[in-house]
């Protein structure tokens, strides 16, 4: 009984070696190390033999895997690096575009701030320009009718002494001609002046008191007491017109020269508002073109990161790709070493001899 089990034993045995070397042609590495027994069967050398020789195999797969497991630790540990110093200049971007982003609104806010103090002056400036045309127009007015009395007294005077002239001649012998020029010198005052009632009513008057023969030569020397009366008399008329001319210049002047040099003030602060502004909008520039930078070093950097984690996926799952198959290499000189150590027979050379692929 006892050996009906162990010839069971050993035909099952034989049966899963047979059947584990016809496998071996399914894979590239099979195929090697049955073409690897069979030249060393052929050769005719011994068991052990064969042994050494797959656990030299074994050997170079062992550290074939170590060194592989060394570099790729070391291609890990690079690419590892790498994405942690990539994800570390994106924190970095990060905090400073939030930054940037933060100060963004508040530079903005200053600046429409400096813009409307900006506008506001200029606003000033502008109301103090119209009061300088307004003050100015009212002037010129002023000056016109100023000039236009001074001038209408000038006229006065003209005519009065030309009116003494012709009596003063006429005083010694006065004749109807002094008259007749005396008429000719008001009518043509009338021309010029129309509207001086009073003194046209006075020359009438005076006029007429010369007409008369008997007071001819003493009503003359008076007229021309009056005359020279009038003629300081509107000589002073004058000169208060200039004085008050001169005083409301003087105040023109002052109130143009008050609004002027607010003006002149303004100006500073409206340059120095403006230069304030153009730096804010410099400041905002330079922020925005911050938050731009920052952006592009982020995606840049998340993109170099993204390749580098990819890298470390890929580097991982081809190694562990390659650890298997050489772990299935193994398990068949392991295999193929049992074999050869354990069982190995006549038929068992005689079958890897006769496989073929």
């Amino acid at each position: 009984m006892k050996l009906i089990v162990l010839i069971v034993l050993i035909g099952a045995a034989v049966a899963r070696d047979e059947y584990f070397f016809a496998q071996l042609r399914d894979s590239e590495f099979g195929k090697t190390i049955i073409q690897t027994l069979q030249v060393q069967l052929l050769q005719e050398h011994p068991a052990d033999t064969v042994v050494h020789l797959l656990k030299q195999m074994k050997d170079d797969l062992l550290n074939e895997q170590r060194a592989e497991d060394e570099d790729v630790q070391g291609a890990l540990q690079s690419c590892q690096t790498a994405s942690q110093a990539a994800a570390e200049v994106i924190t970095v971007a990060k905090e400073r575009k939030a930054t940037a982003e933060e100060r963004l609104p508040l530079l903005q806010q200053e600046q429409n701030d400096k813009k409307q103090q900006l506008l506001d002056k200029q606003g000033e400036e502008q109301r103090n320009l119209d009061r300088v045309s307004v003050l100015q127009e009212a002037r010129n007015v002023q000056r016109g009718e100023y000039e236009q009395r001074r001038d209408e007294l000038v006229g006065l005077i003209s005519a009065l002494q030309e009116a003494k002239q012709i009596l003063s001649q006429g005083i010694t012998a006065l004749k109807k001609t002094s008259f007749a020029e005396l008429k000719s010198h008001h009518q043509n005052f009338l021309k010029y002046y129309p509207h001086k009632k009073g003194f046209h009513t006075m020359v009438n008057m005076l006029l007429e008191v010369l007409q008369d023969e008997g007071t001819q030569e003493n009503a003359a020397q008076k007229v021309v007491k009056i005359i020279d009366t009038l003629v300081d008399s509107i000589f002073q008329v004058q000169k208060e017109e200039m004085k008050a001319d001169d005083g409301r210049e003087l105040d023109f002047q002052t109130q143009k020269e008050r609004l002027l040099l607010a003006n002149r003030r303004l100006a500073g602060s409206i340059a120095d508002l403006n230069a304030r502004y153009e730096v804010l909008g410099q400041k905002i520039l330079e922020v925005r073109n911050d938050v731009g930078t920052q952006d592009a070093v982020i995606n840049n950097k998340q993109t170099e990161k993204g390749d580098w984690d990819q890298t470390c996926n890929d580097t991982e799952k081809a190694h562990r790709q390659q650890t298997d198959a050489r772990n299935v290499q193994l398990e068949i000189i392991v295999e193929c070493i049992d074999i050869f150590e354990t069982r190995f027979d006549m038929e068992t050379k005689s079958y890897i001899q006769r496989l073929r692929f």
